[in-house]
């Protein structure tokens, strides 16, 4: 597939989702004309992004310190979680405060823009957010507010390529562990459940779409009727006209 330069990224999804169709199809054009056809065509077959995804990628742009505090914070838990499992609770207590602080923000967004921001909404952006944290290809882009599908919630297993250091199993050694597993037990559930609630918003949203597509042939159709009933009223005068 060919690769669409970041710039064009960054670009179409800066602005708000209504304006996405208007805003890909121009730069699209702008890269054909440029002599880039096949970034062109792979830049015109992106969606318009739910309203959580747009919401994701603004945090950049609204946002730069909290997301690179955020960033910082997932990778110091990702090397937590292994070298050191007793400071794993206060490692994932900052990762928690730091996606906080974005989520007000995005809520804060949303809102200003005549979107919802509950819960299920909020809970699209956080796993967006923390899958694209601890993929190094995902980073980037969440750095530059170009992600270009919502992500699914890590769990902990994602940390399997770290390197474990050497640990010293001392006094409450073993109930930091437990609490180590417990949790990663616990984000893995989270990370399930996040990705039904994705899947099921994804279907939503596909539905809505078709809808309005069906809608917008019906409209279509419609004036097509009564333009074709005018022709007929018409050409009825005339013959009538004609007989008399």
């Amino acid at each position: 597939m060919a690769t669409i330069p970041d710039r064009a990224l960054e670009e179409v999804y800066a602005v708000p989702p209504a304006d996405f169709t208007r805003t890909r199809n121009v730069r699209a054009a702008a890269l054909a004309k440029a002599g880039e056809p096949e970034a062109a065509a792979a830049l015109r077959k992106l969606r318009r992004p739910a309203a959580t995804l747009w919401a994701a990628n603004q945090l950049a742009r609204l946002a730069r310190t909290r997301v690179d505090a955020f960033i910082a914070a997932v990778a110091g838990l990702r090397r937590t979680q292994l070298r050191d499992p007793r400071a794993v609770p206060e490692a994932v207590q900052q990762q928690r405060t730091a996606l906080d602080a974005l989520l007000d923000v995005a809520r804060t967004h949303l809102t200003e823009h005549g979107f919802g921001a509950g819960p299920a909404a909020l809970g699209r952006i956080a796993s967006t957010l923390q899958g694209a944290a601890v993929d190094p290809k995902r980073v980037d882009e969440l750095r530059h507010g170009r992600l270009t599908e919502e992500l699914a919630a890590p769990g902990f297993e994602v940390f399997a390529d770290v390197k474990p250091g050497r640990l010293t199993i001392g006094p409450g050694g073993k109930t930091a562990a437990r609490a180590a597993e417990a949790e990663r037990r616990d984000a893995e559930r989270r990370g399930r459940r996040d990705e039904v609630r994705r899947r099921r918003a994804r279907e939503a949203d596909e539905r809505e779409q078709r809808a309005r597509e069906r809608k917008a042939a019906a409209d279509v159709a419609a004036k097509e009727v009564e333009t074709l009933a005018g022709q007929l009223a018409e050409a009825r005068k005339r013959l009538s006209k004609l007989r008399r």
